[in-house]
């Protein structure tokens, strides 16, 4: 994926509390920019120490679905967020 926008839109199918496949809660797509911003944080940091970032390698997949994955993992770090899966 080349722009931001996109790569939200596809968070947010997989997780909005409306039509999502795994839907989380009261997400909002505020959160989702938000936990992308903290990724690319953890992606920066993770350059700075030979890929790793608390024992997890982390590399930007071009917005991939291990990309919206570790975003998710992001977001249920939210206490606001609860996953309904």
């Amino acid at each position: 994926m080349t722009d931001l926008q996109e790569f939200i839109d596809y968070v947010w199918s997989f997780y909005n509390d409306k039509d999502g496949i795994y839907p989380i809660k009261g997400l909002t797509t505020d959160h989702i920019f938000t936990a992308i911003k903290e990724y690319a944080r953890r992606i920066n940091i993770a350059k700075d120490n030979n890929n790793m970032y608390f024992n997890v390698t982390y590399s930007w997949g071009d917005g991939d679905s291990l990309d919206r994955e570790r975003v998710r993992d992001i977001l249920l770090d939210n206490p606001n967020l609860k996953w309904t899966c």
